[in-house]
């Protein structure tokens, strides 16, 4: 596959990133006071105009895509659904998973799905390989037959595969505010991403990882060299499913540079460490 596909699919998917973010905000943003509302009418407009574009972006880079595999009908009939749509920032809410659902972001979606397996989408970008290494961590403890007991035993493991893909893996990357200094797991500094391991082995750890990730996302905020977090929550029961977790943290609103893993893997703690262990 070209380049110039892998680099088009790459923004296509951060293009629905960004404009997934954008329909978080439009819910956040939800019904309010007069006053309120007054306050808030600028960044309600901004969100609404951003909307509009990351939908009318997505078509257009989606045909283009089609376009660029050799679909010249496929590029047609993405054209004529999106002439079509009268209006792009049309949204209905989803009250269970509590943001908005975009029908046109959808449709333009459908369309990217289908190309994106010829293009092998995310999984070709070093983003995505991160990510697939911290979705397998149960495998790759499996895979060495490895009985954690912590969660140093896990991030260990984690470091020692990812070196292979990636030779500029550090650790326990010291991250300065002004009265502390945060030191995430993992990180990959090409990448600017970084990433916390939680060890749990109880429900009541389960609440308390959270908690501390939830510290954590106000620790490394606005840091510029690293923008992409994800918590990788080692579970050796299934105390929380995936979409619990996703759903907590859009109830908390969460930070949206921050994605949570939910694995499953072997393991026990010492019977002397009732508590998870302190970093």
């Amino acid at each position: 596959m070209a380049l110039e596909e892998q680099l088009l699919t790459a923004s296509l998917v951060n293009t629905f990133h960004e404009a997934r973010a954008v329909l978080q905000k439009l819910y956040d943003l939800g019904p309010r006071s007069l006053q309120e509302a007054e306050a808030s009418s600028e960044e309600y407009d901004q969100a609404i105009h951003f909307l509009a574009y990351y939908v009318e972006k997505a078509f257009r880079d989606v045909g283009i895509l089609a376009e660029r595999l050799g679909l010249p009908l496929l590029r047609a009939e993405i054209a004529q659904a999106r002439a079509k749509i009268e209006n792009l920032t049309d949204t209905t809410v989803l009250p269970d998973d509590f943001t908005f659902h975009s029908e046109p972001l959808q449709i333009a979606r459908d369309y990217f799905d289908s190309l994106q397996t010829m293009t092998q989408g995310r999984d070709i970008t070093g983003l995505g390989i991160f990510e697939n290494i911290l979705q397998n961590a149960g495998k790759i403890i499996k895979a060495r037959k490895l009985e954690p007991k912590n969660e140093k035993e896990i991030r260990t493991a984690l470091r020692e595969v990812l070196g292979f893909a990636f030779p500029d893996v550090v650790k326990e990357i010291p991250i300065e505010k002004s009265l502390k200094t945060y030191h995430p797991d993992i990180g990959v500094t090409s990448l600017m991403a970084a990433a916390e391991v939680k060890f749990v082995t109880t429900k009541e750890e389960a609440k308390a990882a959270l908690d501390g990730i939830y510290a954590d996302m106000k620790g490394y905020s606005g840091r510029y060299e690293w923008r992409s977090f994800y918590a990788v929550i080692y579970m050796t029961e299934p105390f929380y499913s995936q979409k619990d977790v996703e759903r907590e943290f859009r109830l908390v609103k969460a930070e949206l540079s921050w994605t949570p893993f939910v694995v499953l893997g072997p393991g026990a703690r010492n019977k002397k460490a009732s508590q998870p262990m302190a970093k």
